[in-house]
């Protein structure tokens, strides 16, 4: 005896419509990438639509799934993100994993949560739980993209080697040297020490003020130079400026050297 289902096509085409616009809505937001709502409601119409078009026309359910999930999603994102542009492949491809991740977070928040036999008030409740936690997904990678962005590696250059550090960008640092008007970069007095001993690098004093101490004088030393790694490709500052600071100022072991603010400028 085969047993027999009822499908609701309005129910269905509602529910897809906005479980595929709030996917492409979040993969926007996770990427950074927002895109107009226009092309949001443009591409969840045509991913719906065309996904009960193959279910109705197509007699292998393997074949269908296939079909979704290797032409109409893709089909689907490019209408959402690329419409008209040049579509560059590495974007495209971060685009749709971003898509697929969105989807599979609110269907599986939506099974976890939603009870059965809801409601459609319990239904709106849950919808909103899974459109929160897309938010709270989106500033946790903003977050950690914005922990990543402030981090890079150094390579310091001294009158006899190179010296590996990391480097952490730090907007608040502004410190200038009053001689030579440059940037002032403050350096893990261990790190720098041993090179400037050996090498007799002269030192002088910078004035200095901040909120724990309203005014001061730091050491510091001019290098060489130095090398910036972002986005791999290096930027090269001639004739840095580093502020020599205690182990106290560097509370763990994140970062070597604290860079000037306007080196983010570069």
């Amino acid at each position: 005896m085969q047993a027999g289902y009822e499908i609701y096509v309005d129910v269905w085409f509602l529910t897809g419509f906005i479980m595929d616009a709030i996917a492409l809505w979040a993969a926007g937001r996770l990427l950074r990438q927002p895109a107009p709502l226009r092309r949001v409601f443009l591409g969840s119409l045509a991913g719906t639509g065309g996904s009960m078009f193959l279910f109705f026309q197509m007699h292998d359910y393997m074949l269908y799934q296939l079909a979704v999930y290797l032409f109409l999603n893709p089909c689907m994102v490019w209408l959402c993100f690329h419409a008209g542009k040049k579509v560059q492949a590495k974007d495209f491809l971060r685009q749709l994993a971003a898509s697929y991740l969105s989807m599979f977070l609110l269907g599986g928040f939506l099974g976890w949560v939603l009870p059965r036999e809801a409601g459609g008030l319990s239904s709106l409740f849950c919808l909103a739980g899974a459109v929160a936690a897309v938010e709270a997904a989106e500033k946790l990678f903003v977050h950690i993209g914005r922990q990543k962005a402030t981090l890079c590696d150094l390579m310091l250059v001294t009158r006899e080697g190179n010296v590996q550090a990391k480097g952490f960008f730090d907007t608040g640092n502004l410190l200038v040297d009053p001689l030579v008007n440059r940037p002032v970069h403050i350096v893990r007095k261990s790190l720098l020490w041993g090179h400037i001993q050996k090498e007799g690098l002269p030192l002088r004093l910078i004035p200095f003020h901040s909120l724990g101490e309203p005014c001061g004088m730091i050491e510091a030393v001019t290098l060489e130079g130095m090398y910036i790694l972002r986005d791999n490709r290096p930027v090269y500052l001639d004739k840095p400026v580093f502020g020599i600071a205690e182990e106290k100022l560097f509370q763990d072991d994140r970062c070597d050297v604290i860079l000037n603010g306007k080196s983010m400028e570069i």
